[in-house]
């Protein structure tokens, strides 16, 4: 019995922890906005690339949600974690974790991402964990 209840554990963490699932559905009366984010995977991050973002700015144009760099206000191209979202709710975009809780709105300035530059040369922004 207590292997059982151990391995339901272990299993309810796993699929809190994985990366599988598809982030969360667009709340009512908001607008999906597009982000670049990485293919779904089994197991979450362990580890990220040591590398920092310049500090930038998110911004929608059109209907993307973008990172522009707050001294040259050119937009940077980045990859997001599998299942974040963003969405445009009452004229404003938000950016959204894969839990649905808002990791920033639009004109935050971003000055803390890591991640780093793939084979893409785009930047990976890496959570680790959830």
């Amino acid at each position: 019995m207590i292997v059982a209840g151990a391995v339901v554990i272990v299993a309810l963490v796993g699929v809190r922890l994985s990366p599988m699932g598809p982030g969360p559905s667009v709340p009512a009366g908001a607008t999906a906005l597009h982000i670049t984010t990485e293919s779904p995977h089994l197991l979450p991050t362990l580890a990220c690339e040591t590398a920092a973002l310049v500090p930038a700015r998110l911004a929608t144009v059109n209907s993307d949600l973008v990172l522009r760099a707050v001294g040259s206000g050119e937009t940077i191209p980045v990859v997001w974690p599998s299942g974040w979202a963003a969405w445009l709710v009452d004229g404003r975009g938000e950016l959204v974790g894969r839990d649905g809780s808002v990791f920033a709105r639009e004109g935050d300035v971003l000055s803390d991402l890591g991640g780093g530059v793939g084979s893409d040369d785009l930047f990976h922004v890496c959570i680790v964990g959830t």
